[in-house]
């Protein structure tokens, strides 16, 4: 069986959400589970189409909305990275 490709998260966005998903699960763990579903399967969608999503704010980057997230991403070393994650609620103080 072949392993399943993701897309790489930055260290940024990977403490991100690995602190958004045990916050969530505090509360409702149901929803935590859903959310972690929603980015990994939105992972395996970067990695066999880099380029999906509307361009980002940034040369390079491109954006992704994954339920109320959204991932801003770029093709690094020849494979797609997610730079950044936030809630659609929160305002964008990246500059992507």
């Amino acid at each position: 069986m072949t392993p399943t490709r993701l897309a790489r998260m930055s260290p940024a966005a990977q403490a991100w959400y690995l602190a958004e998903i045990a916050y969530i699960s505090e509360r409702n763990p149901d929803a935590a589970a859903k959310i972690s579903r929603m980015i990994r399967a939105a992972r395996q969608t970067l990695a066999d189409y880099p380029k999906i999503g509307p361009p980002g704010r940034s040369p390079g980057t491109r954006r992704m909305v994954v339920g109320p997230y959204v991932l801003t991403v770029r093709l690094r070393r020849g494979e797609t990275e997610t730079i950044h994650i936030r809630h659609g609620r929160q305002t964008d103080k990246s500059k992507e």
